[in-house]
């Protein structure tokens, strides 16, 4: 009969260790989505996993009662029925004391641990909303029936919590960092898919960038004079097809607005000042140093599509679209025949980069984290290797970064053009550090 009696015991202290670890490790969120459908079991799972302190007393007033009974029921009456067994033994005959403490120790601490804990925390580790959720019915009623004693233990917890001057720490949002991690795990497990994983990556990345960075360099516009003639406008418009070009007068710093060129060829017959004049639209205005989240709203309640981005002193620094921001979110989704920068691997292991491909781009394509990387002011390779050189560039030169090597191999007049990257030797980066 004490043999069943321990059983049990031991059965419901894993119950109690399962619900525990159930609960403390089930994801919040899956809770409230489980309790917004209608499942009460779940809102009161979320109700104890929101308030633990009640909870986890219950579970180890009922655990610490468990193990006291057990000893109780496996003390005298339990080794005085081993004894005499042992003593029919003549090998054993004079020891049989000694012997059934030992065996019945042994036993019950191993039927304990296997059962009573091991077990059940694995289960409950990887099943803890399901369990969570069967298991806060009882759980709830068993912390009403044991109330006052939860009382008492925990004003006790806080008292000495008090006295040693130990103070609660209020529950963390979920940070940045916690969120790549959980999205990681889901993609290795088979939840989320890679291309879900690369866009949130991306959607992080894009809060720390700004609209300098996505923008077309003014140096790059194709932008048409409001005094050019029909001629003259036709052949800048074949010679690079967009959507919309910037319409100015005399200089790109006079900006009038922006022309849709389906929007003319649609209306129009001829392509001369009076048509440009007649579709000109303002765009929006952006300094360059607005964060591109900002960018991407501001396209929104404007209902716009392209904005100019102008420096302090109200110069164009360049032009941005929404597909400019879309790009930095999802990848190329760039209009045709628009220049895209590229880095590409070569057979002897090395990349050949153009120098205006983006800085942020880069760190995700060689899987380099940004966050112990000091602030900068550049926003492509090239800007980099300008920023390590520290004077004008010339071919051939090389800087090291982060256990790459950077030699510039091609020049456009004063502007960088290629780049040849290659991994570093342990050797060599230790070498540059030095």
């Amino acid at each position: 009969m004490e043999i069943v009696v321990i059983i049990c015991l031991i059965l419901l202290n894993g119950v109690f260790s399962m619900s525990e670890i159930a609960l403390v490790s089930a994801k919040k969120y899956r809770l409230e989505n489980a309790a917004k459908k209608g499942n009460a079991n779940a809102k009161r799972a979320l109700e104890l996993a929101n308030n633990p302190n009640r909870f986890l007393s219950t579970v180890q007033m009922g655990i610490t009662l468990i193990a006291i009974l057990t000893g109780v029921f496996s003390s005298d009456d339990l080794q005085t029925d081993l004894e005499n067994s042992l003593a029919n033994i003549s090998l054993f005959r004079g020891n049989e004391k000694a012997i059934a403490v030992t065996i019945i120790v042994t036993v019950v601490t191993f039927v304990t641990i296997v059962f009573g804990e091991l077990i059940p925390k694995r289960i409950g580790l990887l099943f803890p909303e399901k369990i969570a959720t069967v298991m806060a019915g009882p759980m709830n009623v068993l912390s009403v029936i044991t109330h006052p004693f939860i009382w008492l233990l925990t004003r006790t917890n806080d008292l000495f919590l008090f006295i040693f001057g130990v103070k609660s720490k209020k529950e963390t949002q979920v940070s940045e960092e916690e969120i790549r991690s959980i999205i990681q795990q889901s993609t290795e497990g088979g939840e989320v898919q890679e291309i879900e994983r690369r866009i949130v990556e991306r959607v992080f990345s894009l809060g720390d960038r700004r609209v300098s960075e996505l923008m077309t360099h003014r140096t790059k516009i194709v932008w048409l004079d409001i005094k050019d003639s029909s001629e003259e406008l036709r052949r800048k418009i074949s010679g690079e097809i967009h959507s919309v070009y910037p319409v100015c007068d005399g200089s790109l710093d006079k900006m009038l607005g922006i022309v849709s060129i389906k929007e003319l060829f649609a209306k129009e017959t001829t392509l001369d000042t009076l048509a440009l004049t007649k579709h000109l639209k303002k765009p929006l205005v952006l300094h360059d140093n607005t964060p591109a989240y900002r960018a991407l709203e501001g396209f929104r309640i404007g209902k716009l599509h392209h904005a100019v981005v102008v420096d302090e002193y109200g110069s164009v620094e360049g032009v941005v679209s929404m597909d400019d921001v879309l790009d930095a979110l999802v990848g190329d989704v760039s209009e045709m025949g628009q220049e895209d920068y590229k880095i590409s691997q070569r057979k002897d292991g090395t990349w050949l980069a153009d120098a205006q491909y983006p800085y942020f781009e880069m760190l995700h394509y060689f899987n380099i984290s940004d966050d112990d990387l000091p602030p900068n002011e550049f926003n492509t390779i090239g800007g980099l290797i300008l920023d390590k050189l520290g004077r004008m560039p010339n071919i051939g030169d090389e800087i090291t970064w982060h256990g790459y090597a950077f030699e510039i191999i091609d020049m456009d007049g004063l502007r960088i053009d290629k780049v040849l990257i290659r991994q570093m030797t342990e050797e060599e980066d230790d070498e540059a550090e030095e």
